[in-house]
């Protein structure tokens, strides 16, 4: 039996086509579409809150009328982000306490080789509704409460 290994950049596993490339393609779209208009950044608490709704597969639809529970966020999110900045695809800034994030020109890049893939074409649309429908403003103004 032989065993044949073969040595590959790090930036390989960044793949759209990889393990983990619904998250990984769901986070660097949502960042696109939130950031397309007259937003030059995503908050992390929308990021996350946007997120959820793409890996549940729900629609938005509205705001609660009372508070929502505070919730954890997901340690794998968050190494997919850490994974995304060192690999200069997303740029991590503060606004004074609160995280938020903006693509970079690499991560522009990364963003036109996944619409050509047709298979993500569902996820792109989705992140695109998602991030007209939910405004910086409306989010700020939610009940909504994170937690990391």
């Amino acid at each position: 039996m032989t065993i044949y290994i073969e040595k590959k950049s790090y930036k390989s596993f960044l793949s759209p086509r990889a393990l983990d490339s619904f998250q990984i393609t769901s986070i660097l779209l949502l960042i696109k579409y939130s950031t397309s208009g007259r937003a030059s950044y995503i908050y992390l608490d929308k990021l996350y809150f946007l997120f959820d709704l793409m890996i549940c597969d729900q629609e938005f639809v509205g705001f609660p009328k009372f508070t929502i529970p505070p919730w954890n966020v997901d340690k794998e999110l968050k190494y997919k982000l850490i994974i995304l900045i060192k690999n200069n695809l997303i740029a991590q800034s503060y606004d004074g306490n609160k995280v938020r994030y903006s693509l970079t020109d690499e991560g522009m890049q990364k963003i036109d080789e996944i619409e050509n893939i047709e298979e993500f074409s569902v996820i792109n649309e989705k992140a695109k509704k998602l991030a007209v429908l939910v405004t910086t403003t409306m989010f700020e103004k939610s009940r909504v409460i994170f937690n990391v």
